[in-house]
């Protein structure tokens, strides 16, 4: 004699699918099977038509979570953060060390080029990038560019630590030469331009003063009292004998800072019409 069954029958289900797709409830069977069919969680490499790679977590059949991306074009991979198909969050991005025929798999022979943050596929936030040159940059980044304060490593040995506006320093920043001079002071255009301060090292000398276009224009320059051990100059700075010295600089910086304000309301121009062209391509 059979046993009576109490409750609802309950259809045979996957229970991977259930894990995968707890968020389903009550569905209907063709929606069950569209769910299934959408990549959601970790999974294993999956191959793109281009011949890219993807080893990583998915959500509604976009990349989303942690995973590794290989982009058989170049040779590169972006192992780190995703959020709606695009990298978002911490991850660093790779290229191979030297150029290869022989893409067809991953390789290990890479160099970092940038660890840090992004958003929406960009370089945006804290991070480092890594030149080929073997330069370095370490700071903030906004739409894929140097943005804000950050601090640069050349290759000579020189470091800038400052402000950066569109990949090129502008604000307050301080550079110090690998021949031991050192600037503080103001920067546009990646050039000194503005108040700002040079000590020269080797020649024992200080300008203070207005800086144009990456030149010394409008200031004074002193000589540093010897290091100890050394012997005074030999040939000091002479002084100045003008009746009124501090008004011909004033009169000068004057001129300097009208001439500096039509230049930067050109440039503020110039990007507006950028702006413009590029509403007009659209």
């Amino acid at each position: 004699m059979s046993k009576p069954i109490h409750g609802p029958i309950r259809p045979n289900v996957n229970p991977l699918a259930i894990n995968r797709h707890s968020h389903i409830r009550n569905a209907a069977k063709w929606q069950l099977k569209d769910a299934l069919a959408l990549k959601n969680g970790p999974h294993a490499t999956v191959y793109m038509i281009n011949g890219d790679q993807y080893l990583g977590e998915w959500k509604g059949n976009l990349k989303h979570g942690n995973g590794t991306y290989f982009y058989r074009k170049n040779g590169s991979v972006y192992e780190g953060e995703w959020q709606n198909d695009m990298r978002h969050g911490y991850g660093t991005f790779s290229v191979p060390k030297e150029p290869s025929d022989d893409i067809s798999e991953p390789t290990a022979q890479l160099r970092k080029v940038y660890a840090g943050e992004w958003q929406n596929d960009k370089r945006h936030g804290f991070g480092t990038h890594y030149y080929e040159d073997g330069s370095h940059y370490e700071g903030h980044w906004e739409n894929n560019m140097k943005e804000g304060w950050g601090k640069m490593f050349y290759i000579d040995g020189s470091v800038y630590e400052g402000e950066w506006h569109e990949e090129k320093r502008q604000g307050q920043g301080i550079l110090l030469l690998a021949n031991g001079d050192r600037y503080e002071g103001m920067w546009m255009d990646d050039l000194k331009e503005g108040p700002g301060k040079y000590i020269y090292k080797q020649k024992r000398q200080s300008y203070h003063g207005e800086w144009v276009k990456g030149l010394p224009k409008c200031g004074t320059l002193i000589d540093l009292p010897p290091l100890p051990g050394q012997r005074p100059k030999k040939f000091p700075i002479p002084h100045i004998k003008l009746v009124d010295p501090d008004r011909i600089l004033s009169d000068e910086r004057e001129a300097i800072l009208e001439d500096r304000w039509q230049r930067m309301m050109d440039m503020a121009e110039g990007h507006e019409l950028e702006s413009e062209g590029e509403l007009d391509d659209e």
